[in-house]
């Protein structure tokens, strides 16, 4: 349901060329530096469509490679204590060079950094996704989609797997992209149903209890994939404001993704500020925005095919809260699905 299928689909199309190859694997996973700012995946060492989680250092760049498999790595979520990683994984790319898509089902798993083990939570016939912890790392939410359905659900689950509990249950509809707000009382989602098609945005108690609308867009501006509406929603530390992407225009830009901005909002839904738009890079496909711990920058995801191939790039990007822009990486490779790791 999310444009990171998209963006994920495209960039590698477009840019796998440009990885080094792998040539053998030991399967590992890495310590997470103590420097480390940001999580995101790649494939940019992989020598295939195939990411892996990398964690940077902002302040000197410094990447290192946190997973060594033989798995498709998607949104990825840290806790609070650095020590646990959800990763949405699938074990297959089907028909290449087109797979990785809505065919390729999804499965959660928790990365124990400590213990260096993986645990799956989700059964791997459903569909799912999800990369946000509550407050105190014990419970993670995320959206599925059980094998033979067409809904889509907001479920819970504890990071040992068990207590997997359905948080919303509407016939006919699509639930998901949720985050845990950081007193860990609420959570933000979207949902879009037969009368309005397009997403909304969304906030519930923790519980599925008391579910209110934040912001309704209105927009008609849907992709060949995807329909209208916002994405992707993420909390400012304060719990005042939520940041999430829109499609605005969409003639086949950025190798067939559209233009997408992000947006922030007030927890009320006033205030509605387009931040690509006002830093002046309104041209590009971005996507998956997080507050860094602070409040002060958002870090995202960028796809831009720009009219000179050299300007063109799959990579991440911080700005600050009015729109300003600071590029992370540049890399040959695809760059994507970024999430600032608690301090």
């Amino acid at each position: 349901m999310k444009p990171k299928l998209k963006f994920l689909i495209v960039g590698l199309a477009i840019l796998v060329s440009g990885c080094a190859r792998e040539e053998s694997l030991n399967e590992r996973i890495s310590s997470l530096p103590d420097t480390a700012d940001i999580l995101f995946v790649s494939n940019r060492d992989t020598g295939s469509r195939r990411t892996e989680v990398y964690a940077m250092d902002i302040d000197t760049r410094e990447v290192t490679r946190i997973t060594f498999t033989n798995e498709h790595h998607f949104i990825v979520g840290v806790d609070h204590s650095r020590q646990y990683i959800v990763a949405s994984r699938a074990e297959k790319d089907t028909d290449p060079p087109s797979g990785l898509g809505n065919e390729d089902r999804r499965a959660l798993w928790v990365i124990d950094l400590k213990t260096k083990q993986e645990v799956p939570l989700t059964d791997p016939r459903n569909h799912a996704e999800g990369d946000s912890f509550s407050p105190d790392g014990e419970w993670i939410v995320f959206h599925m989609k059980l094998a033979g359905e067409e809904q889509t659900d907001i479920y819970k689950v504890r990071r040992d797997g068990s207590e997997l509990t359905q948080l919303t249950n509407t016939k006919d509809a699509v639930e998901g992209d949720p985050a845990f707000s950081n007193n860990g009382k609420e959570i933000a989602f979207v949902y879009l149903d037969g009368t309005t098609q397009r997403f909304i945005l969304k906030v519930m108690d923790a519980d599925g209890r008391k579910v209110k609308t934040i912001y309704d867009s209105g927009s008609t501006v849907s992709t060949p994939v995807f329909p209208p509406g916002c994405y992707d929603p993420s909390w400012s530390p304060d719990d005042q404001w939520l940041v999430f992407e829109q499609c605005v225009a969409y003639a086949g830009e950025n190798w067939g993704s559209g233009i997408w901005h992000i947006f922030k909002v007030k927890r009320d839904g006033t205030a509605l500020v387009d931040l690509s738009l006002a830093g002046g890079h309104s041209d590009r496909a971005e996507y998956l925005p997080s507050f860094s711990p602070d409040g002060k920058f958002i870090v995202f995801g960028s796809i831009y095919e720009a009219k000179i191939p050299e300007e063109s790039h799959n990579d991440i990007f911080i700005m600050d809260t009015n729109g300003d822009l600071k590029r992370l990486t540049k890399n040959p490779s695809s760059d994507m699905y970024p999430v600032w790791i608690p301090s």
